[in-house]
């Protein structure tokens, strides 16, 4: 029983037995497996190869016989004394050659009968056992009878002949004529009848088989028709060895084109039997030998039951092997598992039951790695905090820190940073970037700037630049290159910074802007530098995404200090406005906005909210005289001008109002009504927010009577603006649901909810689910 638990809780030592038993076993099958398909193989190949110089000589001895027959057949048809019964003999001459007939037939011990028949006179002379008065006399009529049929019996050839009613051969013929026709003419014909006890005794004599007691010859002739049969005890039925071996030879492919082989078989519907054949060239005669399968591979099946001995013996030897190796193989597994015992922390905690001790110590294995893990990104958060602080301090107050307090701040936290000189400073900016934000939490985007960070350290470390990149902690990172002196850098940093700019394109699909300060020879100089960057970055409203901005890039604009615009292009604009004409609104919007690209930024900013000043004077104008007003969210253009990154998207934000501008108009000229539904919407889509939006309070914007804007919201929308309001509500926050992270409740506030019960009840109708669920949904469909 200590055994037995001893091994059920070593499963890791079960498992090694286990395995090196079942290759063991393997071993053993497949070997004795392929030793004894290969010896009974051999054996059946030598018995094939025994069996072929048997049958060869039993054909040997067939042809020998029938030439012996040949021979006798010509002397008697050339003997001068016999001669005669073949022409027409006197009285005499028939005495004479029957005698001399018969003296040649006693003289040879296999014959059974000579008949000669006479064509000339029509006579029929027979010695033997056809002889008149013969037992077998009754049958020379059949073998008259048969040599008139004309060409049936073949010349020179053995024929066997069945003329009895036991269907069994009585004997062979041998015919001897020279021009057997149907014409019955002169010619005369000989006729030898050989036993078929003188062909089977010499068949008999040479039975070289295994077993000869329970082992035969069969001779068949060319149809298949048994000739001559074994007359052993234990044999099987003749007919069913008959047809076995019609349907083995007789097949096309394997008869002729195959005079010899062998195949096995149940010739008795039990008892497997091999059985050789070989097809005689000229007579076509099949001669047949069987002999019982388990005879012919006795041996081998002797051999099997000593192997089987030998095999159970060396099974055992190898499990007690077995046993020994797996203990001496798990010896260092063991002394593992109680050092980690006693020693691991995760000790017992961190086994599984249900698996073996290697299992356990990777269990242990990993929890240590994981805690070192943490314990190395924990020092590695703590140096970078450290590291990423005394650069944004160096960037952001540089004044404070002297030359000694510098570079010992550099040494102990290794910073890249050249204490004395000089240096150049880069800011790198995200592209649409409020896009980026709405799109990534807090996690998220901290990951990025940190990819970006390493990329730029790995780029600029490969060159003779050192660089150190911090976060902000702003929309911005700094790039701070230490260059030393020497030649101007300003072309190699613009190159090494258009290649973190494609290496950050390709891999996370974040286009950045940067912008190169000018050449910083004093450390103390950086802040100031540091403020003229930022400046100058500003200046990717004219130079668009993914540039690079240099000082050089930026001296005509920072000497500009024009502000005319042409005077025709704002009177274009407003003439297109009034006029509805799209054409010259887009016309008048470029020719303000194309100037600007030369101005000093203050002068941009200046020339874009003078173009918003002019679309809104002008749509002011137009309300005060209509009786429809055209409701152009006008308010918030200056702040949508002034969020975009170039003048490119400015222009494309004007042509947008532009065209808002023109279709409003058209659609107020179409109906009254659809634009009193609009200004109803845009005041609900501005405002859905606020809690105390209501009919009331939009009524009241639109100079109307709560009933009346409440009537005509309805016929058009089939929706109360109650409903509308709460329509867009709840859109709102489905959109907060799946783009933030804020809480349900900070979620049904910002959209204009002050009620929790009500919010829920809204959203689950709308919806079908709470606004949780909805969530939850979201987040596993992510």
């Amino acid at each position: 029983m200590k055994v037995l638990e001893a091994y059920k809780s070593k499963k890791y030592l079960r498992r090694i037995l286990l395995s090196m038993s079942i290759i063991v076993v393997l071993i053993l099958i497949v070997s004795s497996s392929v030793l004894h398909y290969s010896s009974e193989t051999r054996a059946l190949q030598m018995h094939e190869e025994s069996n072929r110089k048997v049958m060869n000589q039993i054909a040997y001895n067939i042809a020998y016989m029938e030439e012996i027959v040949a021979n006798l057949a010509v002397n008697l048809y050339a003997d001068e004394e016999i001669l005669p019964l073949t022409l027409n003999p006197d009285k005499m001459s028939e005495i004479r050659s029957t005698f001399r007939l018969n003296k040649k037939f006693t003289t040879s011990s296999f014959l059974h009968s000579i008949v000669v028949s006479n064509r000339n006179n029509g006579k029929t002379y027979a010695v033997g056992d056809l002889a008149v008065g013969a037992k077998d006399h009754d049958k020379a009529a059949a073998i008259v009878s048969l040599l008139k049929e004309g060409d049936a019996l073949p010349r020179m050839q053995l024929i066997p002949m069945d003329v009895g009613d036991d269907g069994s051969v009585d004997f062979f013929s041998f015919v001897m004529y020279e021009a057997y026709t149907e014409d019955f003419a002169s010619e005369s014909v000989l006729v030898l009848n050989i036993r078929p006890e003188w062909i089977f005794d010499n068949l008999r004599t040479i039975n070289d088989f295994t077993a000869p007691e329970r082992s035969g010859i069969y001779l068949l002739d060319e149809n298949g028709r048994m000739l001559l049969a074994g007359d052993a005890p234990g044999l099987p039925d003749p007919e069913r060895l008959r047809l076995a071996v019609a349907e083995r030879i007789a097949a096309p492919g394997q008869g002729a084109e195959r005079p010899f082989g062998y195949f096995t078989a149940p010739i008795d519907g039990e008892e497997d039997y091999v059985v050789t054949y070989l097809v005689m060239g000229g007579s076509q005669w099949r001669v047949v030998g069987i002999q019982p399968y388990e005879a012919v591979l006795g041996d081998i099946y002797a051999m099997r039951q000593t192997s089987l001995i030998v095999i159970g013996s060396f099974f055992l030897l190898s499990v007690l092997i077995s046993v020994f190796a797996a203990h001496k193989l798990y010896q260092p597994v063991e002394r593992m598992i109680k050092q980690i015992r006693t020693h691991g922390e995760a000790g017992d905690e961190s086994r599984d039951e249900g698996k073996d001790e290697l299992s356990y110590v990777t269990n242990v294995y990993s929890a240590m790695v994981r805690k070192l893990e943490i314990a190395k990104d924990e020092q590695r958060n703590r140096e970078h905090i450290v590291s990423n602080y005394y650069l944004r301090r160096l960037v952001a107050d540089s004044p404070s820190y002297s030359g000694e307090e510098l570079a010992s701040c550099i040494a102990q936290n290794g910073l890249k940073v050249d204490p004395a000189g000089s240096y150049y400073l880069a800011i790198v900016k995200i592209d649409d970037y409020a896009e980026f934000v709405k799109n990534t939490n807090y996690n998220d985007r901290s990951l990025y700037l940190f990819a970006i960070s390493n990329i730029a350290e790995e780029i600029c470390g490969k060159h003779r630049f050192a660089c150190e990149t911090v976060d902000m902690r702003s929309d911005h990172l700094v790039m701070l290159f230490s260059v030393g002196g020497g030649a101007d850098a300003v072309p190699r940093i613009v190159e090494l910074l258009k290649h973190v700019q494609d290496v950050v394109l390709n891999y996370y699909k974040l286009s950045l802007s940067m912008t190169l300060s000018e050449r910083i020879e004093r450390h103390e100089d950086i802040t100031e530098q540091y403020g003229h960057a930022l400046q100058y970055s500003l200046y990717k409203l004219i130079f668009g995404r993914r540039s690079i901005v240099t000082p050089d890039d930026l001296r005509p604009n920072l000497e500009h200090y024009e502000t005319n615009v042409p005077a025709d292009a704002e009177k274009k604009l407003v003439e297109g406005i009034k006029l509805n004409d799209l054409d010259k609104m887009d016309e008048g919007v470029k020719r303000l906005l194309e100037p600007l690209a030369s101005f000093h930024y203050d002068h941009i900013i200046h020339g874009v909210l003078h173009v918003v000043d002019v679309i809104k004077s002008t749509i002011r104008e137009m309300n005060n005289n209509r009786v429809a007003a055209i409701h152009i969210d006008v308010g918030s253009l200056s702040r949508q001008a002034l969020e975009q990154e170039t003048l490119e998207d400015i222009a494309q934000l004007f042509h947008r109002v532009c065209r808002e501008i023109n279709e409003k108009q058209r659609r107020t000229e179409q109906s009254k009504n659809e634009a009193l539904i609009d200004a109803i919407k845009d005041i609900v889509d501005a405002n859905f927010m606020d809690m105390n939006l209501s009919l009331q309070g939009i009524a009241s914007l639109l100079r109307m009577t709560p009933a009346y804007v409440g009537r005509m919201f309805k016929q058009s929308e089939m929706i109360s603006v109650s409903e509308y309001i709460n329509e867009a509500r709840l859109l709102q926050a489905r959109t907060f649901l799946e783009t933030k992270s804020y809480s349900i409740k900070e979620i049904m506030e910002s959209v204009g909810f002050s009620n929790e019960s009500t919010f829920f009840k809204l959203f689950k109708k709308k919806f079908g689910v709470t606004p949780k669920e909805y969530r939850l949904k979201q987040v596993w469909s992510k």
